[in-house]
């Protein structure tokens, strides 16, 4: 499905794999603990920043890739936990990416409930990808917690390589596409250009 039309869709009856985002700003309760250095983008501004660094990139030749991370089964923390806790889950977690993230250089948005939109420059798809699973082993490495309970987590990312020029949702899109991979394949794990291509 195009990514504007799955951005569009309502918070409902959460799905193990289809994206579930919003494209309201972030929920009141929505508060990650953050150094102040650290920006957490909007939609907006993802595009904002993303379409002139995809632009430079492509023009200079160097290599430039989007991603999607999934939380995976949120929705279950909040039915066992309530959604109080899955709250505070999203917002310690978008604290957790956006620290790992930054060290890394990349830009992050947060795209509507548990899915996060990441750019990185200057990596080629194999690169990409092995940073991309760094990243996701250390978010599995820092549980949560909540009122004396740990509460681990995985994510499912897609990561696209961007090969030329294009519209910005079409990166995300084809993004979208890898993250359904990655989840109707297991999840715990980056779907990309790269890891397609090494199977097939």
């Amino acid at each position: 499905m195009p990514y504007i039309v799955s951005q569009k869709r309502q918070r409902s009856e959460p799905s193990d794999f289809v994206v579930q985002a919003v494209v309201a700003p972030l929920p009141d309760r929505f508060e990650p603990r953050l150094p102040f250095e650290e920006k957490l983008f909007s939609i907006e501004e993802f595009y904002r920043a993303g379409e002139p660094t995809v632009a430079d990139c492509i023009e200079n030749g160097e290599p430039c890739s989007v991603a999607i991370v999934d939380i995976d089964r949120l929705f279950r923390i909040s039915e066992s936990f309530g959604e109080e806790c899955a709250d505070e889950v999203l917002s310690e977690f978008g604290a957790n990416l956006l620290r790992l993230a930054s060290q890394r250089n990349m830009h992050v948005a947060h795209l509507g409930f548990d899915q996060f939109g990441l750019l990185l420059a200057g990596q080629d798809g194999a690169q990409a990808t092995e940073n991309f699973d760094q990243l996701r082993q250390e978010l599995a490495a820092r549980p949560i917690g909540w009122k004396g309970e740990m509460i681990g987590l995985t994510v499912s990312i897609g990561l696209a390589d961007i090969h030329g020029p294009e519209t910005f949702d079409n990166y995300l899109n084809a993004a979208e596409q890898f993250l359904f991979m990655a989840k109707m394949s297991g999840r715990n794990q980056v779907v990309s250009d790269h890891t397609f291509g090494a199977v097939n």
